[in-house]
């Protein structure tokens, strides 16, 4: 076979094989940003949560590649800086290291969890959440880790692991308890798994919830702040369980198929409104009423 022709197969297979573990629904609802972020650097938001101290205080990341630091922003994307600042903006955390930095989440008591476990091909075995104090924006520009919780996949026997399923980017905190949510590359599926022990100097191992059709690949997670809602997002949809227990897929099911390029980080402004963030900096609103119920 001609090199060209080889190629060209290839690509075929692949595109065929992606569109089968991430598809694309046939109908999509376009969403149109409200706003982006004012920063140029904040040019991948792979995270966003919206603060339970600070009044109009929103926090966001990058993409791996970036320093190890958190953006404080307000509701318009306007970023939040220390004072001091003229040029620069962030909150920098010297004592971590941005190795594959994917969501955060944050709890009832002012800790912020930063999910630095992205795990693409399933290789790493330092899988962490990075626990820092919410500081003040206007007054912090930097910051040091409280606590670090390291983890593992008790599922997981094989590095890397056959079939890709051990990848997450999403970390939310509910009811007293931190979640992570599995990106699969072998399906279409997500799993649920809850920190049972987050003791800091010791390997603690996930327990596993439950498991959902969720028809493509979790890029963030969030939950309200009584624990009742989850709100999932993908590549190609908005999910939203409303569950009383922590089996969220046990409970009602809600959807809705959209589009907003490369969308990686949902949120709750209130208890009935969604906040999206993408890589191409933009901010999106989104209904909870305007999703679709699933049987």
């Amino acid at each position: 076979m001609k090199p060209i022709l080889t190629i060209f197969v290839i690509l075929i297979i692949f595109l065929s094989y992606a569109e089968t573990i991430n598809p694309i629904p046939d109908s999509l609802t376009i969403l149109q940003p409200y706003t982006t972020f004012d920063y140029p650097e904040v040019n991948e938001s792979s995270a966003v949560i919206k603060s339970r101290l600070w009044k109009n205080v929103y926090w966001t990341l990058n993409d791996s590649g970036d320093e190890a630091r958190i953006f404080p922003f307000n509701k318009d994307g306007k970023v939040w800086r220390a004072k001091w600042y003229k040029e620069e903006a962030g909150i920098y955390i010297p004592d971590a290291v941005n190795a594959d930095w994917e969501d955060m989440t944050t709890d009832d008591s002012g800790n912020i969890y930063i999910a630095a476990f992205g795990n693409n091909d399933n290789y790493r075995r330092d899988l962490a959440v990075y626990v820092i104090k919410e500081s003040f924006p206007q007054t912090t520009s930097q910051t040091r880790v409280f606590k670090t919780i390291n983890f593992y996949y008790p599922e997981q026997k094989t590095f890397p692991a056959q079939p890709n399923n051990f990848d997450s980017e999403a970390l939310f905190w509910a009811k007293g308890k931190l979640y992570l949510l599995t990106k699969h590359r072998a399906d279409t599926k997500t799993c649920l798994y809850r920190f049972d022990s987050t003791k800091p100097h010791f390997d603690n191992p996930l327990s596993k919830i439950g498991e959902f059709d969720i028809e493509g690949m979790v890029t963030s997670a969030e939950a309200n702040d009584d624990g009742t809602k989850l709100a999932v997002l993908t590549y190609y949809s908005v999910w939203l369980f409303e569950s009383n227990d922590d089996n969220y897929f046990s409970g009602k099911k809600y959807m809705l198929p959209i589009s907003a390029k490369q969308c990686e980080a949902v949120c709750f402004e209130t208890d009935d409104i969604l906040m999206i963030t993408n890589e191409q900096a933009e901010l999106f609103l989104l209904k909870t009423t305007d999703l679709i119920p699933v049987e």
